[in-house]
C-alpha cells in the first residue's frame, strides 16, 4: 500500500518537475536556516552550562554611581572575597580570578620558545573547587597551594611542550618569574565565558595587593548555598563599605553599590565595564531566533501559495476520486502523505545545506557554533517535530481544501478552485514580503550603524599609531633605549608610554578639586601617558599646556582632564588651569591642562570625564607614531629594535585602527549575519513569487493570446501581468514601514551616539523590493508576452 503511494507521489512530483523542486528548495532552504540560527541560538545559551554548581555561582559587580551615570564593573577590591569567605556564612566557596592577560598579554618563555599570552590569570586555589574545569594530570585540591605554581591548559602545554609531559617542569612568566607546573587542565569547552590558556596561583600577588577595597582589579566569584538571597549579600557588602570607607574615603562609600551577577547571566550581559571574553548579545540572539521563524513561515507560505495554486490541476483528479468512492478522510491523508514526502526530503537536504554552510558562519561570528544529528536527543527531536509541524501547517490546507470540491461542479467545470484561494494567497505573499522588507531594513540601518562607528571622529588621530604590548620586565627596563632607537628612524615621529589602549580604557578612580563642594560621586576614568603622550596620540589641547613642560619625576603631580570633567564641575577650560586637583588616591597636585573630549571608550556609551597623568606602574603598552605611507617601515624596525635590545622578549605590535575595530566585531558579525539571512529570505520569497508566476501565466495563457490578437502589446502584458504582484510587494511596504521604523530605534537605544532613521532608507528599501519583484516575474511574463497566441488559443 505504501509503496503504491509512495509510486503514484513520485510520478506526481515528476509530472510536476517545476512546482516540486520550488516547493523542496524554498522548504529546505528555510529549514537550514532554521538550523543554523538555532544552532547558535542554543549554543550562545548554553555558556557555562557546563558547571555542575551553576545556580549556585555569582559573580559580584561593583556599581559605580557619578552624577547621572552609573557604571556596572565587573571587578572588586580583594575585600569583597574576605568579607564573603569570613563574614558570610551562606557563602560556600570565594574566589579571585584576576585576568592581568587580558589587559596587557603576559610573557611566557619555555627554552627558547616564547609567546604573549592575552589568556592568563591569577586565581585563588578554591577557584577549581567552584568550577568544573578538568584537571588531566594534577590535584586540582592542592595545584593552586604554592604561590610560584601555575596551570596550563593542554593547548598551551602542547604549544610549549609538544608531546612531552610538562607536569614539574617550569615556565618563566613576564620574564622575572620561574613558576612551576602544577596541573594540566583539558581545554575549556568552547561555551565558557572565562578565557583560560594558564592560571597561576593568587597566592604570590597576596603581598602586594593585601586586603582592601581598591585597587578594584579582581573578579570575585562565590558559590552560595541553595535557597540564598543574593540580594541580602549584595546589601552586606555595602554595608561593610559604608562603615570601612571614612575620612578621605567616605566620599567612594557614597557612589558605591553591589550586586550578584548569576553566572548563567554573565555572556549575555553587556555593557558591564572591565569585563573580558567575547559576550553575546541577548536581543540580537532573541532577534535572530524570531527571523529563523519568519523564514521557516515565509517557506511554508510558499508550499501552501504553490499547492493551492495548482488545486484547478487536481480538481478533476479529485472529483473522479470522489465519484469512484474515495471519500474525504482518504483524500486528505493522500495529500498530507505527499506533503510529508516533499518536507522529509527537504529536511535531509537542509540538514546537508547546514553542514554546508556551518563552516562559513563559524568564520564570519568567530566561533565553532556544533551541529551533530548523531549526538543527543535534541536534534533528532527537533527535527522530527519541524517535520510534523511542517507537514500539519503547509499541508492541511491544501489537503482539506482540495478534499472539500464538490465532484459534480468540479467535472461540470463550473469550480472556480483558483478564485475561492486567490484572496488568501495574496495575504500570504503581503506577509512573506513584509517579513523580507523589515529584514532589509533592519539590515541596512544596522549596517549603517556599524559604519557610523567604525568611521565616526573620536577625537584623536588613531591613524599610522602603533600599538606594542609590553609583556615582560626585560622590556621596561630596556624602554629608554628601545624608545631612543624608535625614535631615530625616519619612520617613526614619536613614542609615547601608556597605560591602556584608546577605545577601550577601563580603570576607574574618583576626584577631588579646590573649591569642589560636593564630594560625593565624582567618579573618573584614569589614564596615564607620559610626557609626549598627547602628541602621539593627537588629543587637541583647549587650554593650558601638556606634560612636556614638566618632568616624570616632578615632586608635584600634573593632571590633564577632558571638557566633560570640567564641565561636570562648572569650570571654562581657562579657569580650570592651576587648580589645585588630584585623582584619588593620588596626592594633590596641579591642573595644568584640558583637551577636547574624546571616545576613550566604546561608542555604546557617552563620553565621561577622564583624567590624564602618569602613573609609572601602570604603564603597560608604547605608542609609535609613524610617518604617513611608512607604517611598515615602521613596524619592520619595532621588530628590529626589540630583537636587537631585548632579544628574549616576544612582541606582538597592532594598529590601532584595528584595535578600534575589534570593539564593534560583535555589531559586525550581527550585521553580516542578518545580511546573509535577509538574502536568504529574498531568495525564498522569490521562489515562491516565481511559482506564482508560472502558475498564473499558465492559467490565463487563452487570455493573454487573445489580448495578443486584439491588439495587446508585449510591454502592456508584462505590465498587467507583473503588477499584480508589485502591487502586493507595495502594500507589504506600506504596512511594514512604521513598525520597522519604531522596533530600529529600539533597537538604536542601545548606543549612546547613533544614525538617524531617514526616509530614505525606506523609500530606496521599497523601490529595491519592487524591483526584486518585478524582475522575478519578468521571465515568464516576457515568455508568455512573446509566445505565439495561435498555440494559446488553441491548446486545451
Amino acid at each position: 500500500m505504501f509503496y503504491h503511494f509512495l509510486l503514484i507521489s513520485l510520478r506526481r512530483f515528476k509530472k510536476d518537475k517545476f512546482f516540486t523542486l520550488l516547493n523542496v528548495l524554498g522548504l529546505s532552504l528555510g529549514i537550514a536556516t532554521t538550523v543554523v540560527i538555532l544552532s547558535f541560538v542554543t549554543f550562545e545559551y548554553s555558556f557555562d552550562q557546563f558547571h555542575s554548581k551553576k545556580d549556585n555561582i555569582y559573580r559580584v559587580l561593583t556599581h559605580w554611581t557619578s552624577g547621572n551615570r552609573t557604571e556596572k564593573l565587573s571587578v572588586t577590591g580583594t575585600k569583597i572575597s574576605n568579607i564573603a569567605a569570613n563574614e558570610i556564612p551562606e557563602v560556600v566557596e570565594t574566589a579571585k580570578f584576576f585576568p592581568i592577560g587580558s589587559r596587557v598579554p603576559y610573557s611566557l618563555k619555555v627554552e627558547d620558545k616564547v609567546f604573549q599570552e592575552s589568556n592568563f590569570a591569577y586565581a585563588d586555589p578554591s577557584f577549581l573547587k567552584i568550577f568544573d574545569f578538568n584537571l588531566k594530570s594534577g590535584d586540582p585540591g592542592t595545584a593552586l597551594n604554592e604561590p610560584n605554581s601555575i596551570i596550563l591548559t593542554e593547548q598551551m602545554a602542547n604549544k610549549y611542550f609538544g608531546s612531552t609531559d610538562p607536569m614539574g617542569k617550569t615556565i618563566s612568566v613576564n620574564g622575572d618569574t620561574e613558576m612551576l607546573i602544577t596541573g594540566i587542565m583539558s581545554n575549556p569547552p568552547k561555551n565558557s565565558s572565562l578565557p583560560i590558556g594558564a592560571i597561576a596561583s593568587f597566592k604570590r600577588l597576596e603581598g602586594r595587593y593585601g586586603i582592601g577595597w581598591f585597587p578594584m582589579n579582581f573578579m570575585t566569584f562565590i558559590q552560595v548555598q541553595d535557597q540564598t538571597d543574593s540580594d541580602k549579600i549584595a546589601d552586606f557588602f555595602l554595608a561593610k563599605a559604608q562603615k570601612d570607607m571614612t575620612g578621605d574615603m567616605a566620599a567612594d562609600a557614597a557612589g558605591i553599590n553591589f550586586s550578584l551577577q548569576s553566572l548563567s547571566d554573565i555572556h549575555m550581559q553587556k555593557g558591564i565595564a572591565a569585563d573580558i571574553g567575547k559576550r553575546g548579545n541577548s536581543k540580537n540572539t532573541i532577534a535572530f531566533l524570531f527571523i529563523g521563524a519568519f523564514i521557516l513561515a515565509i517557506a511554508c507560505i510558499n508550499y501552501i501559495n504553490l499547492t493551492t495554486a495548482q488545486s484547478e490541476k487536481k480538481a478533476k483528479e479529485v472529483g473522479i476520486r470522489k465519484v469512484l468512492g474515495s471519500s474525504r478522510q482518504s483524500l486528505v491523508k493522500r495529500y498530507l502523505g505527499e506533503t510529508a514526502i516533499l518536507t522529509f526530503l527537504s529536511i535531509l537536504l537542509a540538514i546537508a545545506f547546514a553542514e554546508l554552510a556551518l563552516p562559513y558562519i563559524n568564520q564570519v561570528i568567530g566561533t565553532e557554533i556544533p551541529f551533530d544529528i548523531t549526538n543527543g536527543w535534541f536534534w533528532p527531536t527537533f527535527l522530527f517535530t519541524l517535520f510534523v509541524i511542517i507537514t500539519a501547517l503547509a499541508g492541511s490546507y491544501p489537503a482539506l481544501f482540495l478534499s472539500s470540491f464538490q465532484p459534480v461542479s468540479v467535472l461540470k467545470g463550473t469550480f472556480l478552485s483558483a478564485r475561492s484561494g486567490d484572496k488568501f494567497r495574496k495575504i500570504l505573499v503581503v506577509f512573506q514580503f513584509s517579513i523580507s522588507i523589515f529584514l532589509i531594513i533592519g539590515t541596512i540601518v544596522i549596517y549603517k550603524q556599524v559604519m557610523y562607528g567604525s568611521q565616526k571622529q573620536l577625537g584623536f588621530d588613531q591613524e599610522q599609531i602603533i600599538v606594542v604590548p609590553l609583556a615582560d620586565q626585560a622590556s621596561f627596563d630596556k624602554l629608554e633605549a628601545i624608545e631612543a632607537s624608535l625614535n631615530s628612524h625616519p619612520a617613526i615621529q614619536s613614542t609615547a608610554k601608556v597605560s591602556e589602549v584608546l577605545g577601550n580604557i577601563r580603570a576607574g578612580y574618583g576626584f577631588d578639586a579646590e573649591g569642589l563642594i560636593s564630594k560625593e560621586n565624582n567618579n573618573c576614568t584614569g589614564f596615564s601617558v607620559d610626557r609626549n603622550g598627547l602628541k602621539t596620540m593627537g588629543l587637541n589641547l583647549i587650554a593650558g599646556s601638556d606634560f612636556t613642560r614638566t618632568s616624570e619625576n616632578d615632586s608635584v603631580w600634573h593632571y590633564i582632564v577632558n571638557r566633560q570633567l570640567i564641565n561636570d564641575i562648572g569650570w571654562t577650560p581657562e579657569e580650570a588651569i592651576g587648580k589645585d586637583f588630584r585623582m584619588t588616591p593620588l596626592p594633590f597636585g596641579k591642573l595644568i591642562g584640558v583637551v577636547e573630549d574624546f571616545h576613550f571608550a566604546s561608542l555604546h556609551e557617552k563620553i565621561g570625564p577622564v583624567v590624564l597623568t602618569y602613573i609609572d606602574h601602570e604603564i603597560s603598552n608604547l605608542y609609535v607614531r609613524t610617518t604617513p605611507n611608512q607604517s611598515q617601515a615602521a613596524m619592520d624596525h619595532i621588530f628590529i629594535t626589540f630583537n636587537d635590545i631585548v632579544p628574549d622578549s616576544p612582541i606582538e605590535p597592532s594598529f590601532l585602527v584595528s584595535e578600534l575595530d575589534e570593539l564593534y566585531q560583535s555589531e559586525k558579525r550581527t550585521a553580516y549575519l542578518l545580511i546573509l539571512f535577509t538574502g536568504l529570505s529574498i531568495i525564498i520569497g522569490c521562489l515562491g513569487l516565481l511559482g506564482l508566476t508560472a502558475f498564473l501565466v499558465e492559467k490565463k495563457n487563452k487570455e493573454i493570446g487573445i489580448r495578443k490578437i486584439m491588439g495587446a502589446s508585449i510591454t502592456q502584458i508584462v505590465k498587467n501581468l507583473s503588477w499584480r504582484f508589485i502591487s502586493l510587494i507595495l502594500i507589504a511596504n506600506i504596512i511594514v514601514t512604521p513598525i520597522a521604523f519604531i522596533s530600529l530605534n529600539s533597537w538604536l537605544d542601545n548606543y549612546a551616539y547613533t544614525i538617524s532613521i531617514g526616509w530614505d532608507i525606506f523609500a530606496i528599501t521599497g523601490v529595491c523590493a519592487m524591483a526584486i519583484g518585478f524582475f522575478t516575474v519578468f521571465y515568464h511574463s516576457y515568455k508568455a508576452a512573446t509566445a505565439n497566441p495561435a498555440d494559446a488559443i488553441r491548446s486545451e
